[in-house]
């Protein structure tokens, strides 16, 4: 899946933190492609799970800073994709998920979560007149 300029919110630092998800769903979808072992796919899994995890943490602090009125739902929703996440995870060793199902389902998630959910905090955030400014740059 490649990034495109319809999956783009608007919000620098949520696209930013969008584009290097895909990239590791992407780098995922590689390894099974060029066979890798089981081992290397469960930790480009783990690695994809906690840079989840962080841009959800993220993407709430924003929320809160906000006041998105809808942030119990969207956190909701946050914490059951990493349970999902969780949960496949721990099926993949005794082949009970296969790779390509997992794949499927990160890449059905974020299209869907980043399509609908996403795209109303961020017409909040353009509402309240967030600037983009307050995007923090790890490469400093």
């Amino acid at each position: 899946m490649q990034w495109t300029k319809e999956m783009e919110l608007g919000h620098e630092r949520i696209d930013a933190e969008h584009r290097i998800f895909l990239r590791l769903v992407n780098e995922f979808s590689d390894r099974i492609d060029g066979g890798a072992s089981l081992d290397a796919l469960l930790r480009t899994l783990r690695e994809i799970r906690q840079y989840a995890a962080f841009h959800f943490a993220s993407e709430e602090n924003v929320m809160e800073e906000m006041g998105y009125p809808d942030i119990d739902a969207h956190r909701h929703r946050h914490e059951a994709l990493l349970a999902a996440v969780d949960e496949k995870i721990g099926l993949l060793p005794a082949h009970a998920a296969a790779p390509k199902e997992l794949l499927g389902f990160l890449v059905d998630w974020f299209a869907q979560h980043t399509s609908q959910e996403d795209h109303k905090l961020v017409a909040h955030i353009n509402a309240v007149g967030w600037s983009n400014i307050n995007i923090i740059n790890p490469f400093y």
